[in-house]
């Protein structure tokens, strides 16, 4: 079983690190005229238009963000209305919908409802579902953006059978109560055209932070919705119809838990024959001139799958008996890398650890903008106004309640199957924070206390110099306000985990990602993701952080511009625009 030798996590994390030596060497170029194009688009298959109709979702932005535990719970929602063709289409729309259509000298951009790593949009959605409308029959479908509809993969009621890879009891019923399930997958080659090797790590966060819009979406609607990231990634892959070694399914969220009734029976104890054998249907190239292979990520992937029965089962176990739960410790210290550390000496002074106690002083129903006038804004109009900010006023600050109110209500816990008690915060991910202009909050570094709901502090005097420099020399995160450093404990994950458990880490970290692009447009402040130097950070927040690894950054701040918020665009390109997407 690969999924327990975790030596090949870690070789794959430290094989992909930044540093300035790694970026420096690096001869990789972008070949625009292999770009990949941002849709996949079916040749043969039958589609289905979606309602364009729907409504935003109006469920104050900061419950929708901070309180996806609650909606994960089926018995937490007493009224169960039926899943209309109108609910699934504003979910697909304000998880993955084209909100934006940005027009340049040298191309067209079609943003959508979340952020991507290089706007490249690597994540696919497809839908298992029962019988939902007359116009909706049970099947197995593909999410269109572009043209926003659902393509048929296959006809019946597969729900069973998905429910089935999962295999735990809780997990089977989770699945085959639901009227759909979404499953997110990641098209390895569109990430990879610009990031390498190192894209795996990007199939989480992008994954991540679209699942942040799509629980709050389904928080809105009054959906319990749960995130499973345990099942034989074959069988499912194989249920979508996904090309081997281009494509792979990342996590199943079932939609609506407990508003259909439990099946009899479980699907037939052969999975691979009740799916049956249809070939890999045809799309549109996604590169003109093909891709390029990075083994490196395929192999990271092979190596985390869990194959049959067995595996999931000894996964399972591995959750009964080693629960995660909530990191707050303060670790002991590990070998460091050494040029990364003669580096940090150039750049730091000595730190000394405080405590900031900052009281939960903001009510989650309240937003509040940078100048303390009250706002109100539902979760669909902060998708609308989502952006990824390009540059930040770095003579403005944001306030100590600001910053609290994006980390608390991003921190309130990810509904995942991995995380056993639903009654608690668990989490594998920590918040570690430079705080560069953020009034109420000294400039320095501090770790994010949710426990205490503290900030402490590591270091005073952390210059904004060292945000941009540990961001890749990027200004952009020098000006921010703050910038936040999610990070994990490997050893600890992998350990309870296995080689599945680095997915889990990067997923989490994408999901938190995605709350914090949220949280702070629903507070009028923008927001920016972004890569890093992975020892670098590590030398930086140690020895508090001196085991962990950071997953993915985060700057916060005042845009230093207006942007126009984006709209419902649900049609964006024809069939056949799609199919000549490199004409």
């Amino acid at each position: 079983m690969n999924n327990q030798e975790i030596q090949h996590a870690l070789d794959y994390h430290e094989a992909t690190k930044h540093s300035e030596v790694s970026i420096m060497t690096s001869r990789h170029y972008l070949d625009y005229d292999n770009r990949p194009i941002p849709f996949k688009a079916y040749l043969e298959q039958p589609h289905y238009p979606l309602t364009n109709n729907f409504p935003i979702p109006n469920l104050d932005s900061l419950t929708s963000i901070s309180d996806v535990q609650q909606f994960a719970n089926a018995n937490s929602i007493k009224a169960k209305k039926p899943v209309s063709g109108m609910d699934i289409s504003e979910i697909l729309f304000f998880a993955a919908g084209i909100t934006r259509v940005m027009r340049y000298s040298y191309g067209t951009y079609f943003m959508r409802a979340a952020s991507a790593t290089g706007a490249l949009y690597p994540i696919e959605l497809y839908v298992v579902c029962g019988d939902l409308t007359p116009n909706l029959t049970a099947g197995v479908y593909h999410f269109g953006p572009a043209d926003f509809s659902l393509t048929q993969l296959r006809s019946g009621d597969y729900r069973h059978a998905l429910a089935s890879t999962a295999l735990a009891e809780k997990e089977y019923d989770t699945i085959n109560t639901s009227p759909l399930s979404v499953i997110f997958s990641s098209f390895g080659w569109r990430n990879a055209w610009k990031y390498q090797a190192r894209s795996y790590r990007h199939w989480f966060w992008d994954c991540g932070v679209i699942v942040a819009n799509l629980l709050a979406t389904t928080a809105s609607l009054k959906l319990p919705t749960k995130l499973i990231t345990g099942y034989v990634d074959d069988i499912v892959d194989k249920l979508l119809r996904l090309e081997p070694l281009k494509e792979a399914s990342i996590v199943i969220a079932p939609i609506g838990i407990g508003h259909c009734p439990k099946s009899d029976s479980r699907a037939n104890n052969n999975i691979q024959k009740e799916i049956a054998e249809l070939p890999i249907p045809k799309i549109v190239p996604i590169s003109q001139r093909g891709e390029v292979d990075y083994p490196e990520i395929w192999k990271a992937h092979q190596d985390s799958k869990l194959l049959d029965r067995e595996d999931v089962e000894a996964w399972i176990d591995i959750q009964t008996n080693k629960t995660l739960s909530e990191q707050q410790q303060v670790p002991t210290n590990h070998k460091r890398n050494s040029d990364s550390k003669q580096q940090l000496e150039r750049r730091n002074q000595d730190f000394e650890t405080e405590n900031y106690s900052t009281e939960p002083i903001l009510d989650r129903k309240v937003m509040l903008d940078v100048t303390g006038t009250p706002t109100k804004l539902s979760i669909g109009e902060v998708i609308l106004r989502r952006g990824s900010t390009r540059r930040f006023d770095k003579h403005s600050s944001i306030s100590l309640s600001t910053l609290y109110s994006i980390l608390d209500s991003s921190t309130r816990g990810v509904p995942m199957d991995v995380f056993a008690n639903e009654e608690t915060i668990s989490s594998v991910i920590d918040a570690y924070v430079i705080s560069n202009s953020v009034t109420g909050l000294e400039p320095g570094a501090y770790f994010f206390n949710r426990r205490r709901k503290a900030f402490d502090l590591l270091k005073r005097n952390a210059s904004r110099q060292i945000s941009g420099y540990l961001c890749l020399g990027q200004s952009l995160f020098s000006d921010a306000s703050a910038v936040i450093f999610l990070m994990a404990d490997l050893h600890d994950v992998l350990d309870k985990l296995g080689n599945r458990g680095y997915r889990v880490a990067q997923l989490e970290a994408g999901i938190i990602a995605g709350k914090i692009y949220l949280s702070s447009y629903a507070q009028s402040i923008g927001a920016s993701g972004t890569t890093f130097f992975d020892d670098a950070t590590t030398e930086f927040f140690a020895p508090h952080a001196a085991n962990k690894s950071t997953m993915i950054a985060m700057g916060v701040g005042v845009p230093g511009y207006k942007a126009r918020p984006g709209t419902v665009l649900p049609v964006i390109l024809t069939r056949d625009q799609l199919v000549n997407l490199h004409s």
